[in-house]
């Protein structure tokens, strides 16, 4: 059987509700049999309160003269929020005839801007007309506004797609 039709079995038993704790039940190791595992609960041990393993750990060997030990980190909400606007997309969903509607999704799907010529009486996007970017589909003014208006940090980087 192929590495393909592995994944293709795997995805499916997910949508039949595999979890991926049942995975690490399988194919890992209790941590009191391992080596590896057991640094890295002593390291987990050491930062409590970010770091830690799970009953069992799944270790991966390598060529390096050591393994890598499965784990979790805690991440507080503060912290991941710096950068749910870090890459950002321009949809466009309307372009002809005069029309023009789009807008722009943080990581996770959310609308943070929209933009349309539909209500403005000359036809021109009010971003083109206030001087904000060059045309519509000027992603590079685009994020220089978005940064400006503290919609993105200036880490921020703008695809636009359609």
């Amino acid at each position: 059987m192929s590495q393909e039709d592995l994944k293709k079995q795997l995805m499916a038993l997910r949508e039949q509700g595999l979890k991926f704790t049942d995975c690490v039940h399988v194919f890992g190791v209790p941590v009191d049999t391992n080596t590896y595992a057991l640094a890295a609960k002593a390291r987990a041990d050491e930062s409590f309160d970010t770091m830690a393993l799970d009953d069992d750990a799944v270790i991966a060997d390598t060529t390096l003269g050591g393994a890598w030990v499965s784990c979790w980190i805690r991440i507080e909400d503060k912290e991941a929020s710096e950068y749910r606007n870090t890459r950002l997309l321009m949809i466009i969903d309307l372009d002809e005839r005069g029309v023009f509607k789009a807008h722009v999704d943080d990581m996770e799907g959310n609308i943070i801007l929209t933009l349309s010529n539909e209500e403005d009486e000359d036809g021109e996007l009010s971003l083109v007309r206030d001087g904000f970017i060059k045309h519509p589909r000027d992603t590079e003014g685009l994020l220089v506004y978005l940064k400006e208006m503290g919609m993105a940090p200036e880490s921020a980087s703008l695809e636009i797609q359609g």
